[in-house]
Order: structure tokens, then sequence, then C-alpha cells
């Protein structure tokens, strides 16, 4: 059972860092609610507008918090260990904080569907690093550090993607006319954490470390960009103009909804990823890059819908916010499900239902937070 100061869950600040998040989505539409002008553009009274939300953490329950902060300090020795508002806590650029539960939770990393079961938009945790000897490393230390398919029927796999035989991302078109490659330093790869959380690491020798990394799924990223925009502040990256490639700034994604593309290699998944279409927003702190969710090819027609992330090994994810008041007056303008209101030590925080069902806490911290 969660103690009461944990059910109104509260947490301390970290230092002001970009980071990076991703969603990723599949095939069928997500029905989202018509949606005014985006928080920024509309300020009635003429005061300024809020500042965009900032990654603050990832909430995760765990069975034993302790043992799973010990094994992020080995994945992550940059880390440390502490309390934040209540919560057991690695601490880092984007803090890790663990609600204790009785039984193993949902959506742990399954082996043998190459994937989190049952599947929820928030999909893995991470960091930016130089990743040249770093699976290694962890692999002996006793992680399971998984492999990543180089192409359809091509073997055991590598632990990161700067050991492919090729460079880039390939379809199963362009492995046959890749030119070969050898290994380059740094890549992406990823490992099982506590509880069967999948965890990325990636970058290159040039990568300042940072703990602040997270991918979504949805079933559309393009239209929950638009939500992210709409509900939350955020604003679209730039597009680029066709004829000289120049940077154009975005207003929304129009038609949202997108057919999936092509799978490409390397991949987690023996069938290859889907990374189209594609989306990314920013924050005041980072960004977050959508993609398709993925799905065996025998089972992407009936696949279910995304599940809750409430609840799972990954909880969900939170900002913070300067004033929670004209977030909260968005939210009821669009209809958001409200999930909780809960004090968050000597601030309070909103617990809303994103895009496909995501857990998404926003923070007003407290003075004792700041």
């Amino acid at each position: 059972m969660m103690p009461r100061a944990l059910r109104r869950r509260r947490r301390r600040t970290t230092r002001d860092f970009r980071v990076a998040v991703t969603v990723v989505v599949a095939g069928a539409a997500m029905t989202l609610a018509p949606t005014p002008a985006p928080l920024s553009a509309q300020e009635p009274d003429g005061g300024p507008e809020p500042a965009a939300p900032r990654l603050h953490h990832v909430l995760l329950n765990s069975t034993d918090p302790e043992a799973a902060i010990e094994a992020y300090l080995r994945i992550w020795p940059e880390g440390r260990r502490g309390v934040v508002a209540g919560y057991p806590a690695f601490i880092a650029e984007m803090s890790l904080l663990f609600n204790r539960v009785d039984a193993p939770p949902e959506g742990a990393w399954d082996p043998t569907l190459q994937r989190s079961e049952p599947q929820s938009a928030l999909w893995h945790i991470g960091g930016f690093v130089d990743t040249t000897d770093r699976f290694e490393a962890l692999e002996a230390a006793g992680f399971d550090v998984l492999r990543l398919e180089t192409g359809p029927d091509q073997g055991p796999g590598v632990v990161r993607s700067g050991l492919t035989p090729y460079s880039g991302i390939r379809t199963a078109a362009q492995l046959s006319d890749a030119e070969p490659a050898t290994a380059r330093a740094g890549g992406f790869g990823y490992l099982v954490g506590p509880d069967g959380a999948l965890v990325e690491l990636t970058g290159s020798p040039r990568t300042n470390p940072a703990f602040s990394h997270v991918h979504l799924f949805h079933e559309q990223p393009r239209c929950a960009a638009n939500w992210y925009v709409d509900v939350l502040g955020f604003s679209h990256s730039p597009g680029r103009d066709p004829e000289t490639g120049n940077p154009v700034a975005r207003e929304r994604w129009e038609p949202c909804e997108g057919e999936r593309g092509p799978r490409g290699w390397p991949s987690l998944e023996g069938v290859g990823t889907v990374r189209s279409p594609s989306a990314r927003v920013v924050y005041e702190n980072g960004s977050i890059s959508s993609y398709p969710r993925q799905c065996r090819i025998d089972e992407c027609a009936e696949m279910p819908a995304l599940a809750p992330s409430r609840g799972q090994v990954l909880d969900r994810v939170a900002f913070t916010v300067d004033d929670l008041a004209p977030f909260e007056a968005r939210i009821a303008e669009h209809g958001v499900v409200v999930l909780d209101r809960y004090a968050f030590g000597s601030g309070r925080a909103v617990l809303i239902e994103g895009p496909d069902r995501l857990s998404i806490a926003l923070i007003e911290l407290g003075p004792e937070e700041r």
C-alpha cells in the first residue's frame, strides 16, 4: 500500500537541462477532441504568456525501490540516491521517482514479444552518453543488454547501432544496396532495467552525458503533437522548405493522420521498426519526437489500443510549470480527463490523461522544492 504522503505525489526540482523525449505510435487513428488556439497564443487579459512546461521526472512502480535505485546508479554512476517529495529517488538531470508496489507491475519488457506488455504510450527512459564501450561493460556487470537486429533473418544482432554492417537506418529494399561499413563509435542500444523497464542509451564521443531521455508511443504521432501544442503549450519544431531546405515555422499538422511507413533496421524487433510518420514538439528544456508504436506483422491489424500508463512500471511523465492556474483552465477548456489532484511536497500537482491514455503530471513546485 502506498503511504498517504506518497499518494499525494510530491517531489523536488532538478536543474534545468535540455531533454529529449520521443513519442511512438501505431497505425490506428487516434481520436482527439477539437482544440482551440494554443496556450501561448491566447492571453485575453493581455498578461505575459506562461512559460512552457519543463520535464522534471518519470514515476516508476517497483517492488523494491531501493534495489531499483542501486541498479540505476550502476547504469548511470553520475546520478545519486535521494528522496524527492517523499519518494525514494534516483536523482539526475531527469529524476526517477519510485512508488513501492506489492506485485510486479505490468508493462515489463517481454523478450518473446520483443516489446513491453501491455504496451502503453510511455515506451522507455534513458540517457545520452558515449555508448562505445558502455553496453559491453553493462553486460559484463550482469545487465540484460538487448540485441538490435540488423535486418530480416540476419542472426543474433548487435548491442548498439554503431556496430551494424551498414550506416544509418535501412529499409528492407535498401539493405541489399547499402555500402558496407566498419564499426563506428557510439550509437543507440537498449537494456532491461529493474522491474522490466526498458532503458535506452544513445550518443557518440561528442555527446554531453545527461540522463534525460524518454520515448513515447502514440497511435497517430502528428495528432499527438498537435495535442501537446494546443493543451500544454509546447511548440512544433520547424519544418523544412522543400525548395531551399531552410527551416520554416510550423503552425500545426493538417491533416495529422498518416499511414505507417516502411520498417527499417537496426531494430529491437526482428521484423523491423516503423519510424514514420513522425513529429517533434519542443518544451522549455527539451523536445519530444514521435514515431509509430510497434507490432509484429501478423498482429498489427488486431492490436488492442494502447493501455493506460498509470499503474505500469513506467507510470507517468511529469513536468513543472510556474503557475498551474492557466494550465488548469486550458485543461478544462479542452475537456481533458483529470485523473488526480495532489500535494507535491509544499507544492501541488494535477495528473491528466494525455493522448492514448498517457498519464502526464503538471506540477507547481512549492518553496521547499524550488
